[in-house]
């Protein structure tokens, strides 16, 4: 199929880049991402992982999807396997795009775990991805699939993904990076701050004692700092070591007499 896109196809992709620009937040531009989309690449599922690296280790998390709100997709949810090329995209100093027919050809893809174990209980087998990294800090990948009786995506679906990635990289990275995290330093209360530094946390160590005192859930800090349930975990631990105390009442009691 040609690449070539019809006149009121190049509106709609501006129209939905103008959509993107006006949205406020991370879910709300992923979601408006997966609804628009659909209008020019059709798929039978649609997801958007954060992406990160961790000590040299690509990670994805915190997955937003195109399902309904009441249907559950958890964080195993095409993770549970080894994707080594996913992990070369986003450890990439830029974004990529990809099919997953591309990686593995399908007379090979059936035969692997992931695919029957993951991919095929899902009821996908087609997939179509885009790794988004923009001045090599890693943003988010999405993807795009369809179940074994469609077609595969095809180059023009590559091209339109190709057309939205500057875009994209734009939106996100001012999100995640620019103006995404706990806002820095400057946002957080000087008493903080302070002890903090006492204590040699880091900046993003300064920041979840911020949300744990704001008395902020799991849920709610890897939402607000884009991090996996792990890496959260993760930097709890080392506070806890840091600040001699075993969880998180203690944490706060501790930033609190200071």
């Amino acid at each position: 199929m040609s690449s070539t896109l019809f006149d009121y196809e190049w509106q709609f992709l501006v129209q939905m880049v103008t959509r993107i620009n006006y949205c406020s937040t991370y879910t709300e531009t992923c979601e408006t991402l997966l609804q628009q989309i659909k209008t020019l690449i059709p798929f039978h599922s649609g997801i958007i992982f954060r992406t990160e690296r961790d000590d040299g280790i690509a990670k994805v998390g915190n997955p937003i999807t195109s399902e309904p709100a009441d249907s559950k997709t958890d964080d195993t949810f095409f993770t549970d396997g080894d994707y080594p090329h996913w992990s070369e995209f986003i450890m990439a100093p830029y974004s990529s795009i990809f099919r997953q027919s591309d990686l593995i050809p399908p007379g090979k893809w059936e035969k692997t775990r992931v695919y029957r174990e993951i991919w095929k209980k899902k009821g996908v087998y087609w997939g179509l991805f885009i790794s988004l990294v923009a001045k090599d800090y890693p943003l988010a990948l999405v993807g795009l699939m369809r179940d074994k009786e469609s077609e595969d995506f095809s180059a023009r679906d590559m091209y339109i993904m190709t057309t939205l990635k500057d875009p994209l990289e734009r939106k996100f990275y001012s999100l995640l990076k620019e103006g995404g995290s706990a806002g820095g330093n400057a946002a957080l209360p000087e008493k903080i701050i302070k002890t903090a530094s006492r204590y040699g946390l880091t900046k993003r160590e300064s920041e979840i004692v911020a949300l744990v005192c704001a008395s902020k859930s799991s849920e709610e800090m890897c939402e607000q700092l884009y991090i996996t349930h792990a890496t959260l975990s993760k930097h709890l631990s080392n506070i806890y070591a840091k600040t001699k105390v075993r969880n998180r009442t203690q944490l706060f009691g501790l930033f609190s007499d200071n």
